[in-house]
């Protein structure tokens, strides 16, 4: 790191994000790392929501009222690919930091988020650097989808979602990255057809020697999806994306990764075998009554412990939902060898 404070450089990926946009800005505006040593560039997938007129009011009030001696610079670029690795990269080289820090526009940052990832990465010599990721909900069906991502039936081993304790693993939410780490390693991959560019850069950065650290210190809030479809359809992207990784790298970096492919495929292959086999058939309703009665025992366990018997419903959807639309992103970007990213459209996370 270079003496003194170095200088931070934010980038906001979006596209029609007009609802969250000025809140996630003024968040960045009211972080305690010092003002002057840090910049925002928003990366527009060419928004038609207003998204980008909100960036623009926020600039000429900076611009006409307040001092801007202390104050950062923010700047919009247009991102005509509509793609995430592509804002970013986009992002990356029109910065000036030696610090890369990504905030999606509907996560929530406590005031230090910035401060405290720098001084982790000072700390630990890491490559990468993030937090836990945690859901602010507003309806009960939005507090059972978020509670059941955050949760080991939901969610597996992934740290950045059920972590209690800080170290080293295999990727996290957001990152705040050192620049020499996209020298070292490459950029986003911006050619694969659909990948997790996430956990892509966080493996190359360890196979590369590298270090990916998770400090539990580190909350961000981030507002789950209110829906149930909309919920599939996020994770059909996530199943499909892991699938883009398995075909890029050869292998998946974490068991949990495998689970509902290999759950889902169990059940289709009994089911096909059940037509010449009471064995078969028997081994289909087993796996499947355990499951259920797993799914009602945890989030049973799960309503007991909040008191709130109203999310019992909606987490018994969640969770399957989940791990359904998972394999099937799984299995339907494996068979399609020839997709591109215009036919798996850009979703938040």
């Amino acid at each position: 790191m270079e003496e003194g404070r170095p200088l931070v450089s934010v980038i906001v990926p979006v596209r029609n994000e007009a609802g969250h946009i000025d809140a996630c800005l003024r968040q960045l505006l009211e972080q305690t790392y010092p003002l002057d040593r840090l910049e925002i560039l928003v990366v527009d997938g060419l928004s038609d929501d207003g998204t980008r007129d909100a960036v623009e009011r926020i600039r000429a009030a900076r611009a006409r009222g307040a001092s801007t001696e202390a104050a950062p610079a923010i700047h919009m670029l247009d991102n005509p690919k509509r793609q995430r690795p592509s804002a970013l990269n986009l992002g990356i080289r029109a910065s000036q930091g030696s610090v890369i820090a990504r905030v999606d526009a509907r996560t929530v940052l406590p005031a230090d988020y910035l401060e405290r990832c720098v001084r982790v990465l000072e700390e630990t010599g890491a490559d990468n650097v993030g937090g836990l990721q945690r859901p602010i909900a507003s309806s009960v069906v939005q507090q059972a989808i978020g509670l059941a991502m955050s949760h080991p039936f939901g969610a597996g081993n992934a740290q950045f979602r059920i972590g209690r304790h800080s170290g080293y693993v295999d990727t996290v939410y957001l990152g705040c990255f050192r620049r020499a780490v996209f020298e070292r390693v490459g950029m986003f991959d911006e050619d694969a057809p659909l990948l997790s560019e996430d956990s892509d850069i966080n493996q190359r950065i360890r196979e590369s020697g590298g270090r990916v650290y998770l400090d539990a210190g580190i909350v961000v809030g981030y507002y789950p999806r209110e829906r149930l479809g909309a919920l599939w359809r996020l994770y059909f992207r996530y199943g499909g994306a892991r699938a883009g990784n398995l075909m890029k790298h050869g292998n998946l970096t974490s068991w949990r990764q495998a689970v509902p492919a290999g759950f889902v495929a169990t059940l289709a292959a009994l089911a096909l075998l059940s037509f010449v086999s009471r064995w078969a058939f028997e081994g289909l309703c087993g796996l499947l009554g355990l499951y259920v009665v797993c799914d009602a025992a945890v989030s049973a366990v799960m309503c007991a412990g909040l008191k709130k018997w109203a999310l019992w419903p909606w987490l018994m959807a969640a969770f399957p939902c989940m791990h359904f639309a998972w394999a099937a992103g799984f299995f339907t970007r494996l068979s399609d060898w020839r997709g591109t990213r215009s036919s798996w459209a850009w979703t938040e996370r």
